[in-house]
């Protein structure tokens, strides 16, 4: 029940919608008020890494829950049309464009973000610019690194590595056995994503807390530059310790795109997991609000 769609001012976005609405969700009579926004990292398309957003899509429609899945101007099938300012703007922007029409069309109120690497960063943003906006799982989004990241690194990086043979047998090849005129290899470059400040993230997700939203950060080992062991969240953030809605992962054994089959498995039925908490969470939370209000 995948339906291709168009929208936005110019009629220049393009999407995929999956209604997930064969059935009413949770055995009820009604069909779900909540969709799960799937936001493009980098320049992907919509179809995410290796396909990671269409498999999130299929394990979503299983529970029932419409997702919708999108590019982002001038990225895969969306023009650039009238797009201008800051990415990070226009990505709010469009995001706000995808809720008004699932809204419209769909009568969706709330949305649950799923944002990878600029995706998440993307995602918080445009989480602080719309209150329809209820929850947010963020794989490897902002990070900041902490005086136990740099004890880690000094472990991995020296004690562990110095320990290991085959690291001393690679040294030894390149300081004497490799051509001198050998090219070196190809250095990845600065990363571009810029993350607001510490402080400034930390008031984000406390004020979005306050409001009822819901947080899961999830860090793997492809984001060793500035994130390296599972406390570093909390001592990242430890004006947050103890806060209700918000929680985050580690998965050192995992690359940044879960580039592995079975590391998408396991990420989408995570994701999944997470996403149906939330959903589940804010139906309560809003049964809570009517029966207050009544």
């Amino acid at each position: 029940m995948e339906h291709a769609v168009q929208f936005g001012a110019h009629q220049n976005l393009s999407g995929i919608f999956n209604d997930a609405q064969s059935e009413p969700h949770n055995g009820g009579s009604e069909p779900c008020d909540t969709a799960i926004i799937m936001v493009t990292p980098g320049m992907l398309h919509h179809a995410g890494p290796f396909r990671l957003h269409v498999d999130l899509a299929k394990s979503l429609a299983v529970q029932h829950l419409p997702s919708f899945r999108f590019d982002l101007s001038g990225i895969g099938e969306s023009f650039g049309i009238g797009a201008g300012g800051r990415s990070l703007d226009r990505a709010v922007g469009e995001i706000r464009t995808a809720i008004d029409w699932l809204n419209e069309n769909h009568s969706i109120r709330r949305v649950i973000l799923f944002g990878l690497c600029s995706g998440a960063d993307d995602g918080l943003a445009a989480a602080v610019n719309d209150p329809r906006i209820v929850g947010l799982v963020a794989m490897d989004g902002c990070g900041y690194r902490t005086p136990g990241y740099y004890w880690h690194r000094m472990i991995h990086r020296y004690l562990r590595r110095s320990l290991d043979a085959r690291k001393w047998r690679s040294w030894i090849r390149r300081r004497f056995m490799s051509a001198p005129d050998s090219p070196a290899s190809l250095q990845p470059g600065d990363d571009i994503r810029e993350f607001p400040s510490r402080a400034t993230a930390a008031s984000q997700i406390a004020h979005l807390l306050d409001q009822g939203t819901q947080f899961h950060f999830l860090y793997t080992g492809g984001v060793s530059d500035y994130f390296n062991h599972a406390g570093q969240f909390s001592a990242m953030f430890p004006e947050l310790a103890g806060a209700s809605g918000v929680t985050s992962q580690y998965w050192p054994e995992i690359d940044h795109v879960a580039y592995l089959c079975e590391d998408r498995q396991r990420l989408v039925r995570h994701v999944t997991d997470c996403v149906m908490e939330m959903e589940r969470q804010g139906r309560l939370s809003g049964f809570a609000s009517q029966t207050h209000h009544v």
